[in-house]
């Protein structure tokens, strides 16, 4: 749930874990009271901050994770791990990930989109990976991520690919190595339309033996692709300008 408060149907019969790295976010921290207001039960997992303190307040139950590190982006890991372990499902994550392997795909494919901003594609069962992507490349590499998913990606947006941008939009395809016999038609389609306009698109594999590692294995290589742009551009990686700003703005709205 991305958004303030709670969706109608959530009631006391639900469980709901509110999740934020610093503990201010809003949205989070409004979800948290309506979920109490509700009497839905709860579960915190955040490194601190006001949600945090709430929760102690109000003796709900808290993961509060050890603040190593002040860039949510590159907490994942443990945000992950603390919510797989209350479920009680740490089975269910990979044994272990490779990351020199993912460092070297993000680097690679960091060298082939330059400067450009981004356009991500992947089939609709893969949707939210996009969002990944876009949050990462956003914030490390400081350029603009168009974020869309078959079919309604093919239908919606193919036409606007006409226009003059293929020096400045890159476009990457995340696809499963198990994908649907549907899906990769859309991908080869659109593969074909952007190759005769001259567009290059590059493809990030999804692999792995379950859904969590290929989503896990994705979201590093996005990292890693968006932090060697970064860097080979100059920009500062770690720095959020204009999200630090945009929250102080809101705040004294």
């Amino acid at each position: 749930h991305w958004d303030y408060d709670l969706p109608a149907n959530v009631d006391a019969h639900d469980l709901v874990v509110c999740t934020s790295w610093s503990g201010t976010t809003e949205e989070t921290i409004s979800s948290y009271h309506a979920a109490r207001a509700r009497g839905a039960q709860l579960l915190v997992i955040t490194s601190g901050g006001p949600l945090a303190e709430m929760a102690r307040a109000d003796d709900t139950p808290l993961i509060e994770l050890p603040a190593t590190n002040a860039i949510p982006r590159v907490n994942t890991a443990l945000m992950v791990g603390a919510l797989f372990s209350a479920l009680g499902m740490t089975d269910q994550l990979p044994a272990s990930l490779d990351a020199a392997v993912l460092e070297s795909e993000g680097a690679a494919l960091a060298k082939k989109i330059g400067a450009r901003s981004l356009a991500v594609y992947a089939a609709y069962p893969w949707r939210k990976l996009t969002g990944f992507w876009k949050m990462a490349y956003s914030e490390t590499a400081k350029r603009h991520v168009m974020a869309n998913w078959f079919p309604s990606g093919a239908h919606n947006e193919v036409v606007g690919w006409e226009g003059p941008y293929q020096d400045s939009m890159a476009v990457v395809c995340l696809r499963d190595t198990d994908e649907a016999t549907r899906y990769a038609k859309n991908f080869d389609a659109l593969l074909a339309i952007l190759t005769a306009k001259g567009y290059t698109v590059h493809t990030v594999a999804l692999s792995g033996d379950t859904v969590v590692e290929k989503a896990l294995k994705s979201y590093l290589v996005s990292l890693w692709t968006s932090y060697a742009v970064a860097m080979s551009l100059g920009i500062d990686p770690q720095t959020t300008e204009f999200l630090d700003e945009f929250k102080r703005s809101k705040a004294h709205a």
